[in-house]
């Protein structure tokens, strides 16, 4: 072996644990960094879901409002729905006021004129749970006979004297949930769902079909935790990292997309910056090698 590939192999063994170290310090770097993207997006999420939170506990205030009249005590229907009809016409964030019984009869809906007792609807477990005595229901995307188009409703349970009487739904205007999560203003790219309890989509940014399926990445996440941290497939689409919360008050989850490249950029470029480093000093050193070995004789 000649001077200069005995001083070359010195150059390499001096360089390998400097760069062997710069690859673990950033590898440990890059962790730190997904650890606190990690926990921005889902302190991100969390904002959201108070936002929505906060809407349906102002929802569940009017009705608890609505649910104080004298005329509904009394069992004036008649002067209750004209009532009914007055606070929807000031309620634009709802899109009907229900009155069901006791004994599960739909008693008016005060988009129309007030009639005779109908049967409910096919319904989802809200509205038996507060019948089952629940202080409140929040329904998870569905139809309607009065509201056809899908939307979620806000079931509150209304009793006298401890005995269970009725129940005040309002479904709710979807646009006002949109809203919401437009004021999020997260950055081009990122993507924000809020999901039922059945794992169907409310509302989306960009738009997907109201009562649509989520994907199973995200429907695996959700059941597996009621919040995380988790990476999308490609085969899903736009690969991604999502980051998801559960709300204690309706059980609906907000998840928060974010792209890999948006995660990941600061990690490509740690490496790419060791990887030409190393290059350059290799270069340096294997040049500086060969240079003193023609200045020692042979």
């Amino acid at each position: 072996m000649t001077l200069r590939s005995r001083l070359s192999l010195l150059v390499a063994a001096a360089l390998t644990p400097m760069v062997v170290f710069s690859v673990v310090a950033a590898v440990l770097l890059q962790k730190d960094e997904r650890d606190t993207m990690a926990r921005d997006g889902i302190g991100r999420a969390r904002s959201a879901m108070s936002a929505v939170d906060a809407h349906l506990r102002g929802t569940l205030l009017a009705l608890q409002t609505l649910a104080a009249s004298r005329t509904l005590e009394a069992g004036d229907l008649p002067a209750f729905h004209a009532e009914a009809q007055r606070v929807l016409r000031g309620q634009p964030a709802w899109v009907n006021i229900g009155l069901i019984s006791a004994q599960s009869e739909v008693l008016f809906n005060a988009v129309y004129a007030f009639g005779k007792p109908e049967s409910l609807p096919p319904t989802d477990d809200s509205i038996a749970n507060v019948a089952q005595g629940a202080k409140v229901g929040i329904g998870n995307v569905r139809g309607g006979t009065a509201v056809r188009s899908p939307t979620v409703r806000v079931h509150l349970p209304v009793a006298y004297g401890g005995e269970f009487r009725y129940v005040i739904s309002a479904p709710l205007n979807l646009k006002y949930l949109d809203d919401l999560l437009q004021a999020q203003r997260l950055p081009e790219g990122w993507s924000i769902v809020l999901v039922d309890r059945k794992k169907e989509v409310i509302v989306a940014l960009p738009a997907a079909v109201t009562g649509s399926a989520i994907t199973p990445g995200l429907r695996e996440a959700i059941e597996r935790s009621r919040e995380g941290w988790s990476r999308a497939s490609p085969a899903e689409g736009a690969a991604s990292y999502t980051a998801h919360v559960t709300s204690d008050l309706s059980g609906w989850v907000l998840a928060i997309g974010i792209p890999v490249d948006y995660v990941e950029r600061g990690e490509r470029r740690s490496f790419a910056i060791i990887a030409v480093g190393a290059l350059i000093a290799f270069g340096l050193g294997v040049a500086l090698a060969w240079l003193v070995a023609r200045r020692i004789p042979g």
